[in-house]
């Protein structure tokens, strides 16, 4: 250290001694002081966390409410044309009519779950498996190499990009070695 800065290190030294003698607290006292100020900064940054927290949970189940308001809202007529479905199958036996009305309320709600970005997920016979849309629940002996679909079970479906519910499937083990 050369002698310049060892004189402003004392002279700023001094200058601390003088200004804690005018706030008539020793260091000791400031120090203490200086520790609860950053203990009552710290004590309010958890409360303002822990407040942001929870207003973001609340928001989150706003935001979750008013997602599935707005499918629910969708899904009423759907629900209005099967009671009314049901109704005039009490007074009708016109099977036919009956037939016609299913298949069109069947066609809407396959409309509305389509305009929401929801996809059927197919199995077709002979394609191969994938773990990330299939789920297997019989492995058995065919014509088909291993691996490939047989039979689908349960449709899956998919939301944009993500599995809702994988297809179920039965899967080839190969030709059988009788």
């Amino acid at each position: 250290m050369d002698i310049i800065t060892a004189m402003e290190t004392e002279e700023n030294a001094n200058q601390g001694d003088v200004q804690s003698e005018q706030d008539g607290l020793t260091p000791m006292e400031r120090l203490n002081a200086e520790v609860e100020e950053w203990k009552d900064f710290a004590q309010r940054k958890t409360a303002e966390l822990e407040n942001m927290r929870r207003r973001t949970h609340a928001e989150k189940q706003q935001l979750l409410i008013h997602a599935a308001e707005h499918t629910l809202l969708k899904m009423l007529p759907v629900l209005d044309d099967l009671h009314a479905a049901v109704l005039a199958s009490q007074d009708s036996n016109d099977v036919s009519a009956l037939k016609t009305g299913l298949e069109m309320i069947y066609s809407k709600t396959v409309k509305i779950f389509e305009d929401s970005g929801v996809k059927v997920i197919e199995g077709e016979k002979g394609t191969p498996f994938s773990v990330d849309i299939h789920e297997a629940m019989m492995h058995m002996p065919s014509d088909l190499p291993e691996g490939h679909l047989l039979q689908t079970i349960q449709r899956g479906y998919m939301l944009h990009e993500k599995v809702l519910r994988h297809a179920k499937v039965i899967t080839s083990a190969g030709p059988s070695e009788n």
